[in-house]
């Protein structure tokens, strides 16, 4: 009888360091994980019924908000970060900006999906980003509430930029609506 009682003990020792590690995996991917910001806008996109899929790399998004506002992200972090040094870190610098709270404004910009641009600045962040990433692949996503002004002045941006295909970004509509 002392015999299984040592072989209970045994196997529960055993399974110990196993639990142990299981908690830490878990404890390690909890605190891990990044979550999704929240959007600065929220868009109320179109629907469609197209499936195609939208691209995960090396895209160039441009938002137009319901408002007519424009916001750009770039998908790839050093595309932004080059984007950064090339339109923004000037005009930083120019407003005297010290060194470090340019590098500040240049960590975060890196965690940013997305930024607000002015109509006048967009064709100019659209081509610096082209310059960065030849590979970009240009994405419309318009708030269903927006104007066709904006969307048009989007696409003729894109134009001037040699980005002649993009996608425009729907929701699909639901079959018997």
């Amino acid at each position: 009888m002392s015999r299984i009682k040592a072989k209970r003990v045994g196997f529960r020792l055993d399974m110990t360091p196993m639990v142990d590690v299981a908690f830490l995996l878990l404890t390690f991917f909890m605190l891990t994980t990044k979550f999704r910001p929240p959007e600065p806008v929220a868009i109320d996109l179109p629907s469609s019924h197209s499936e195609k899929k939208l691209p995960e790399s090396e895209v160039l998004t441009v938002t137009v908000s319901g408002d007519d506002d424009f916001f750009m992200g770039v998908s790839s972090q050093s595309t932004r970060e080059r984007l950064f040094n090339a339109v923004i870190r000037p005009k930083l610098e120019a407003t005297g900006m010290s060194t470090s709270a340019v590098a500040d404004s240049l960590k975060s910009f890196r965690l940013a999906d997305t930024f607000r641009v002015e109509r006048a600045e967009l064709d100019r962040f659209v081509v610096m980003a082209r310059f960065a990433d030849q590979r970009l692949r240009p994405v419309v996503r318009a708030d269903s509430d927006a104007g066709f002004e904006a969307v048009d002045h989007v696409i003729k941006v894109y134009k001037k930029a040699n980005l002649l295909t993009f996608n425009l970004v729907t929701v699909l509509e639901k079959e018997g609506r």
